[in-house]
């Protein structure tokens, strides 16, 4: 299983928790979602530096969190119109198809924080990272935050909100 370095284990987990409770409201109404994960990685990103004992202004922070929510804005984007393609059948089935639609909801949020959170972690815990690299990694966020998840991943994000 992936496992957080310890230090920054608080934080990440806690983004996960929040970025995933944001997914609820955010199913409905999609622009809050997407503003609520973006202040919550602005804060996340900037909590993870402050503990790396990288000195990030929050022009370059806005910048990477700005490159990472682009990346996943077309997969959010696409999982809510597959969302609300399914209305008919969640309105049908509204007792299994509400859950089901947060689930993936929040499970994509936490998915994407997680991989954000520990790539940031990765990244900024290296001895020769600097603030210029965080430009480097902003243009090739997409790579690390896009990905198929894997069972790994899915699980760590589970035990961060306590369903496991």
């Amino acid at each position: 299983m992936p496992a957080i370095e310890a230090k920054y284990k608080e934080v990440i987990s806690n983004g996960v928790i929040v970025t995933s409770g944001i997914a609820v409201p955010g199913l409905f109404v999609p622009a809050l979602d997407m503003a609520g994960v973006g202040a919550t990685w602005t804060v996340m990103t900037g909590a993870i530096a402050h503990i790396a004992e990288l000195e990030l202004t929050p022009a370059v922070t806005a910048k990477l969190v700005s490159a990472a929510v682009s990346a996943v804005s077309g997969y959010v984007l696409g999982s809510k119109i597959l969302t609300w393609a399914a209305t008919p059948l969640i309105l049908a089935f509204p007792v299994a198809g509400v859950p089901a639609a947060i689930a993936v909801n929040s499970t994509l949020n936490g998915l994407f924080t997680l991989r954000l959170g520990m790539t940031c972690a990765s990244k900024f815990s290296r001895p020769d990272f600097d603030a210029s690299d965080v430009m480097e990694l902003a243009v090739s966020i997409a790579g690390f935050l896009v990905k198929a998840p894997t069972g790994e991943e899915i699980s760590l994000v589970r035990e961060i909100l306590g369903l496991k």
